[in-house]
Parts: C-alpha cells; structure tokens; sequence
C-alpha cells in the first residue's frame, strides 16, 4: 500500500530549497516573521518555559489552580511529553500547531499554504552551511530579496531565567566531522530505521517505564531515543538543542521534530492499514488514549485556518484534547513521502544501562572502550569512544514533576561500529580491554543560571546503575 501524496506536502528541507524554491523562500519569510513575533515565545515556551517578563502566554505552571485547568496532576504540573507513552503524538500536534502559525504570518501573494520542512541528516556530504549563515537570499513572489536568515541561531533569540534576551546557541555539528561523529549519526539513523519495525505503540513511542525495571535485553530503541541523541548531536554542549526547556528556540527544532513525526505518520500508516477509519495503532494503552495533550483545544484542531489559537493555560477553555481525538492522521491536511525502509537491523553488540533515573537534568552519556595497557586521557578520548546516548532531563528551573524523580528507564548504546571498524575480537573483551562510562550535564542550571559544566555528576551520584551486555555476555564494571 503507498501512501497518497496530499496537496501540501512536509519535504526534505535540502530538496525544499533546491528544488521547491519558491516554496523555500515562503517557508524562511514566513520563519522570520514569526520569529520577531510574540508569538515565537510563546509557541516555543510550550515545550520549556518563555520566562520572558510579563508574558501572559504559555509558561509551565506550577499554581495549583493552573496546574487543574490544564488538565495534569499537582505531580505532572508541565506540558512536555518525555519519557510518557504519548510523546509521538503530542509532538504531531505542538508541530501542527507550529505550523498554522508559520501560516498566520505568510506574507505571500496567493494561496500558498506552509509546510514545515523536515531536517534528515545524512553522512553523505550534504552541504547544510547554509543553516549557520546570517543572511539568505531567498526567491519570494517571484524576486530575489535577501533576508536575515532564520535558521542562524545568532539570528534567533530566548529569554533566561532572569528574564534576559539571549542568543540562541548551537554548538554541534550538522555535517560530522571525524569518524566518531559519523558513528553517531549512522547510529541515530539505523535506530530510526528499526522503530518502524515495532510491532505495539508503547515499543514504538517511549522507553517509558514507570517504577518498573526491566530485567531483559532492550531488542531496540523506540523514537525517544534517536529523538533525543539528535537533539545532542546538533546542539552540543550548552547549545539549546541539548536542553529540553530551550530546544524549541532553536529552529532547526521544529524540522527535527518533523522528520521525527515523518517516522511516526509512517509507522502510524504501515499499522492502521493506510489510516482506514477506526483502525487504532496496536495495543497502545487506554490510559494513554484518554490522557490529555495541554496546552492545545479540542476546538478545530484539525483545521487549516486555526491559526488564531490561544496557547496555553489563558485560552481558558474548560479541556484539552486527547490523544485519542489526534490519531486520525487522514484528516491533517498535510502528507509525507513513504519511507524506503531499510532491512531490520538491531544492533547485536551493545550496552544496556538498566534502571536509569530519568534526570533532572539532560545528560548526555559516553562509553569508552580502550586496551588495558593504554591510560584514558581528555586527549585520547574521542579516539576511543565506543557509543553514546543522551537522555532529555526536565531541566526545570525551579523543581522537577514527581513523575521524572520517580520514573526509570533503560538505555541501549549501539557500539557495533566500533568494535568493527577497530578489529576488536569479542572474545578478548574481558581480558584485554577496559570499559569508562560517562555523563555529562547540558545547562545545568546554577544560581537561577543555566551554565555548561563537565562534570560527571551522573556516575558520581549514584544515579545509573550499569549492567554491560555484549551479546548475552557480561562484564564486570
């Protein structure tokens, strides 16, 4: 069965500017109108905090009696969908929404209906410099006109917790840059490949696991986690990208959530026999159905001209949607191409880490694998970089919902690569070569300031207990 290409369709952000040209230039005009909009902040603060002075938007709330409007419990007082079971389908609908507003603010002659675009990144030697260039010159209405480019993070602004403009930053790498960081990317890519191979929506979502430790192998990542490896990948360390309350600001977020959501519209096509009505993904939770996706109102929000939406808690409608009222992707009015998907590929050498708290803050975590006879230095260490992870913490600037203090989950780092591309033999492993394992925090908020340290206060505190898992053999750490 293949899919049925709509009228508007969300494209590869490089076939987008190279072959769509005009519907580029509409797509970053109307990015930048957004972006010197009160809007922007306030679209963005859904997934964080705005903390801009005297917005009257969306913040996450923490007033009891804001916290019973949206919807949540005085436990579970944000928006955000991480490490939840619904984390696929909020992000369709805060995409969508973000999306009617690039919309509203399409200056275009016409009737040009915006797409978001997608960001894939490939190890292929795509060029995407042109994310990072102040200017742009796009075609629009027919001319050339140059702009200041809204995809630069020095172009784009947030508001800290002291309420202070700031500039976005983005310290990753879009193209890799040595074979360590091709190894990731290749990692997060396979990994997408895999969920599409799910056979339930909890697998499929979130590795979400509720005061419940599981005892055995992990067979793949669900979405979450090349979603969040992603997110590191391209935001560094102290790049908004890497933490969770001020990623949105970033815009390369949204086309990240969008290729995201790609996988998601595929899955959801490939198990719901081509979207026929009533045709639920399989076994997905009852409590997951009724549970409620805030800020947004079940008010038209399928509609193309819903482009007027008040975000958040001052929308003062008495109920959010459910997850149950989104899951008919025929009716959004936008398509995707088919996803060639790739054979299964589970990695079969990996590590597990079992029982992780999620944190408070994100935490991105590497694994070293080097020879006994060689001395793990900050010098040597990309040499020897084996896998890595990262898990999105709540990052919240003044506490962190029950529901991420009590949660756990596990981890699976895909080392394969490694161990290929360096000969290792695995039966030498135990005799012959050492494990290091690290985390690090992203923004790790100090003082009412979010500032970048290295240290590796996960390890140290306790917080991830290891069990190493090589194809069913196990190591002492």
């Amino acid at each position: 069965m293949e899919l049925v290409e709509k009228k508007y369709v969300r494209r590869n952000i490089i076939s987008l500017k190279e072959t769509y040209p005009s519907e580029f230039g509409r797509f970053i005009h109307a990015l930048r109108n957004l972006q010197l909009s009160d809007d922007w902040s306030r679209i963005c603060g859904i997934h964080g905090n705005t903390f801009k002075p005297d917005d009257k938007g969306v913040k996450c709330p923490t007033d009891p009696a804001i916290v019973e409007k949206i919807g949540n419990t005085p436990d579970e007082p944000f928006y955000c969908a991480h490490s939840q079971t619904k984390f696929a389908v909020f992000h369709t609908v805060y995409i969508y929404q973000f999306e009617l507003l690039l919309n509203k603010y399409n200056t275009s002659n016409g009737d040009n209906y915006i797409t978001l675009p997608y960001l894939f990144l490939e190890n292929n030697g795509t060029d995407y410099s042109f994310m990072n260039e102040t200017n742009i010159t796009i075609l629009f209405d027919n001319q050339e006109i140059t702009i200041e480019n809204p995809l630069a993070p020095q172009n784009v602004y947030y508001f800290d917790t002291k309420g202070e403009k700031k500039t976005v930053q983005r310290n990753g790498s879009l193209t890799p840059k040595n074979l360590t960081e091709i190894q990731k990317l290749d990692v997060i890519n396979k990994e997408l490949n895999n969920v599409l191979y799910a056979e339930r929506y909890p697998t499929f979502s979130s590795n979400t696991l509720f005061n419940n430790i599981l005892k055995t192998l992990i067979e793949f990542n669900p979405l979450e986690i090349p979603h969040n490896n992603l997110h590191d990948y391209i935001g560094g360390p102290g790049g908004n990208m890497s933490d969770v309350p001020l990623s949105a600001y970033d815009p390369l977020f949204w086309m990240h959530h969008c290729n995201i959501d790609r996988f998601f519209y595929n899955w959801m096509f490939n198990n719901t026999n081509g979207f026929e009505n009533n045709i639920l993904p399989p076994q997905i939770p009852e409590e997951t159905l009724n549970d409620v996706i805030s800020p947004f109102s079940p008010d038209d929000v399928y509609s193309m001209n819903h482009t007027t939406y008040e975000f958040g808690y001052l929308n003062d409608k008495a109920s959010y949607i459910k997850v149950k009222n989104m899951l008919d992707f025929s009716k959004y009015p936008y398509s995707y191409n088919k996803i060639l998907i790739q054979p299964y590929n589970p990695s079969s050498i990996s590590i597990e880490l079992h029982g992780i708290p999620i944190p408070k803050e994100s935490t991105h975590i590497e694994v070293y694998l080097y020879p006994n006879n060689v001395e793990l230095t900050d010098e040597n260490k990309l040499k020897y970089t084996a896998g890595s992870t990262t898990w999105h913490g709540i990052n919240r600037y003044t506490k962190c919902c029950k529901r991420c203090n009590d949660s756990r989950t596990n981890l699976k780092i895909d080392i394969e690569d490694y161990i290929v591309d360096n000969n290792i033999q695995l039966d030498q492993l135990k005799t012959k070569y050492k494990w290091h394992i690290e985390g690090y925090g992203r923004l790790h908020q100090i003082q009412n300031e979010y500032v970048v340290y290295s240290e590796n206060d996960i390890i140290k505190d306790g917080s991830i207990s290891l069990l190493i898992q090589i194809k069913h053999l196990e190591t002492d750490k």
